[in-house]
């Protein structure tokens, strides 16, 4: 942590400027802080040279190169820079804020990530490499936690231009000191030779391997060692420690890290060039395999599904808002889904996905939809599933619209840290649930778990779900986090009730009939022994029976409403007992304990020391 001081002093020292809120991060050659630009009123991100470094004239003025290089870059995808000053002593300079997170923390939350977002992130990187070295600028410091990843938009964004030169000198100071991070120097970088353009494409093979496959093409105990490795060594085919990656993509990723630049790609424009014809291959090979086509029919039916519900979730939201009288407007959901052009054989699944995104449907709930329609073999049916004419009957009965039931909680803590408290908690004792799968991709980016009930945990006795599994009948378990904002994530708990409704339509059916005939057998009985004739007693007999059955179907109603409040109280006991995990490690916390911080889910990397 920063000390007060350092805050204080800051903030004094650019009073009236600007108003800084927190500390973002640290690097080799700063602290970066979310301020405010009072004058502009926008958000801004302060690059601070810490006092003890500002003290020296060179390092001084390397943090002032900086932001003199990143000035005179202006792209969609390279950080702007807005001001460079001295200040009060205080060394800075403001830069765009980008809101979301490094290509390095993603790489550290969620493991090697899917191929169609790692050629996306390395093409726009590489279009802003392009960019800067057609102006005679090289980055000299390409990495991951360079790498920001927009969080509404997704874009990647370079920063940190902190080692860049506009001459191509070679990369060594005065006294001999290489400059850079060693896991991604290419081989002249490593060895101070003279550079270009190439090094940084070198550099960004290096990300692309590590997004894919989650290890380093290269690695030791001593820098040194890396170093050489760099220089000497040919790096391991992409394809050898990462299978699943298409060969298409693969041999890109290995032509960047060829030693020689020249066998390397001439530009970014080229790189990017050859990503784009690689992610077209790796679609083809995805369509190509069962499940990724499905029926018009199955589309609709995701696309509807996924608009009520987000309508249901925008009424929930509604309805707290009422309840606790605060001035917001409720959300609104997207009812259709964006037309184009599609195979005549079906729809690809992709592009079912981005057509309810882009209708203005979350992506978490076509997230939902999608887990809903997928079959036990983990691809979407061809059949779509969808409300029949008995489950209408059987809402009609029971007097209810609802085919799911949801409970959400906002937790005051990133996602990633909720997520190990999911797994520590949902997967332990007593709740004891397991794993199946992710549906929509990775949970910290709206893909939804979805956990089966254990038989493990015999809800019937310990009172864990037993509402949810004996009550309503719900197979499994779906949950969401959504991050919105100041270090808070929205967690919900889903659970499809729709067999649960029907199961509970005919059993209360068939207690309503069995009501109304015993109802009619008192009735009838209690006529004979008041020695009535025969026809009285029939009369009375169908008028108990109408009477006992009237009130037995009454009451099917208000019983399985009161079951559905049982199962949301379940499921928020659960979301509390999450809630709890999370607070609990934060008070205990210290620097020894571990925490997994890519995904506690098994199968995934293991945890690590928590920083």
């Amino acid at each position: 942590m920063t000390p007060p001081t350092d805050f204080q002093t800051l903030s004094a020292a650019l009073d009236g400027q600007y108003h800084v809120e927190r500390e973002l991060g640290r690097g080799g050659m700063g602290v970066v802080y979310l301020a405010r630009d009072l004058r502009l009123d926008r958000p801004v991100a302060l690059k601070v040279l810490p006092g003890e470094l500002a003290a020296r004239a060179e390092t001084r003025e390397r943090f002032l190169r900086e932001a003199r290089t990143a000035a005179q870059l202006a792209h969609p995808h390279i950080v702007p820079v807005y001001r460079a000053d001295e200040t009060n002593g205080v060394t800075y300079f403001a830069m765009g804020y980008v809101d979301g997170d490094t290509l390095g923390q993603r790489l550290r939350d969620r493991g090697p990530l899917p191929v169609v977002d790692v050629v996306r992130v390395l093409r726009e990187v590489a279009w802003a490499l392009a960019y800067a070295h057609v102006r005679g600028v090289v980055h000299r410091d390409v990495k991951p936690d360079n790498i920001l990843i927009e969080r509404a938009t997704n874009r990647a964004i370079v920063t940190d231009f902190g080692i860049a030169r506009a001459d191509f000198n070679p990369a060594l100071t005065q006294d001999g000191m290489v400059l850079g991070t060693v896991h991604y120097m290419s081989p002249e970088q490593a060895t101070g030779e003279p550079i270009d353009g190439r090094s940084d494409l070198y550099a960004l093979g290096v990300v692309g391997y590590q997004a894919l496959s989650g290890r380093l093409p290269f690695d030791a105990e001593v820098p040194h060692a890396v170093l050489v490795a760099h220089a000497t060594k040919a790096a391991p085919a992409l394809a050898s420690v990462a299978p699943a990656v298409p060969a298409a993509v693969c041999a890109v990723i290995d032509r960047c890290l060829r030693k020689t630049a020249g066998d390397r790609f001439e530009t970014g424009e080229a790189l990017a060039d050859a990503l784009t014809r690689a992610l077209e291959d790796a679609a083809h090979a995805a369509d190509a395999q069962p499940g990724q086509v499905i029926s018009e029919a199955a589309a609709k039916v995701i696309w509807q599904r996924a608009a009520q519900l987000q309508a249901e979730a925008a009424q929930r939201l509604d309805a707290r808002t009422r309840e606790s009288r605060a001035a917001l407007a409720p959300g609104s959901a997207g009812t259709g889904a964006a037309s184009g052009s599609t195979p005549t054989s079906g729809y690809r699944l992709r592009d079912v996905e981005a057509a309810a995104v882009e209708a203005g449907i979350s992506q978490r709930y076509v997230a939902l939809a999608l887990a809903e329609q997928r079959s036990e073999r983990g691809v979407v049916s061809a059949a779509p599933v969808q409300m029949t004419r008995m489950d209408r009957a059987a809402m009609r009965i029971l007097g209810t619209k609802r085919t799911g039931l949801s409970v959400s909680r906002v937790i005051a803590a990133p996602a990633r840290d909720v997520l190990a408290a999911v797994g520590r908690v949902l997967r332990g004792t007593p709740y004891g649930l397991v794993l199946r799968e992710t549906v929509g991709g990775h949970p910290l980016d709206g893909g939804v778990l979805v956990f089966d009930f254990s038989d493990a945990t015999n809800a019937m006795t310990s009172g864990v779900f037993m509402w949810s599994r004996w009550g309503l009948f719900a197979k499994e378990v779906r949950c969401t986090l959504r991050e919105i904002g100041n270090g808070q994530t929205e967690l919900s708990l889903y659970l499809d009730i729709k067999s649960g409704v029907r199961i509970n339509a005919a059993v209360y059916g068939a207690l309503s009939v069995g009501a109304g005939t015993g109802g009619g057998a008192i009735v009838a009985g209690f006529v004979s022994t008041m020695g009535l004739a025969a026809l009285a007693t029939v009369a009375a007999t169908g008028l108990g029976a109408i009477a006992a059955l009237g009130a037995a179907v009454a009451a099917t109603g208000p019983v399985h409403r009161w079951e559905e409040r049982c199962v949301e109280r379940e499921l928020d006991k659960a979301l509390n007992a999450v809630r709890v995990s999370v607070e609990q490690v934060d008070v205990f916390n210290d620097t020894g304990r571990t925490r997994p911080v890519i995904d506690p889910f098994a199968g995934l990397p293991a945890a690590t020391p928590r920083p």
